[in-house]
């Protein structure tokens, strides 16, 4: 399994409109992949709380994590017409955007009741 980081800065004024596109074109176009096991958005503490944790600084104030079965299947969605929509939707909405790829080694699963 591989884990896909998407790292978004978004503006105050844009937040809203970014959470809104994520949730009504990224992430549905996203579930619809083969191989697709979760995804999340992460949204960075307010800059009080950040500093009150002594946080890492970074410009990203918001995230986006994904976990495929394989690469492959990540590599299928990158170049899916599904993806050609989507991404522009949550992209065209921050100011800049990164990634980072991980070979998925370990997920604890809550202990069951």
């Amino acid at each position: 399994m591989i884990l896909f980081q998407l790292y978004f800065e978004v503006a105050d004024q844009k937040r809203a409109e970014f959470e809104k596109a994520f949730a009504e074109a990224f992430e549905p176009a996203l579930r619809r992949q083969k191989g697709l096991q979760e995804v999340k958005l992460l949204r960075l503490y307010p800059p009080a709380r950040v500093a009150e944790i002594e946080a890492a600084p970074t410009e990203f104030n918001y995230q986006v994590n994904f976990v495929f079965d394989s690469e492959e299947n990540r590599r299928r969605w990158a170049t899916s017409p599904d993806h050609d929509v989507a991404w522009p939707k949550v992209s065209s909405l921050a100011r800049q955007a990164a990634w980072r790829g991980y070979d998925l080694i370990s997920a604890a699963r809550p202990a069951s009741a």
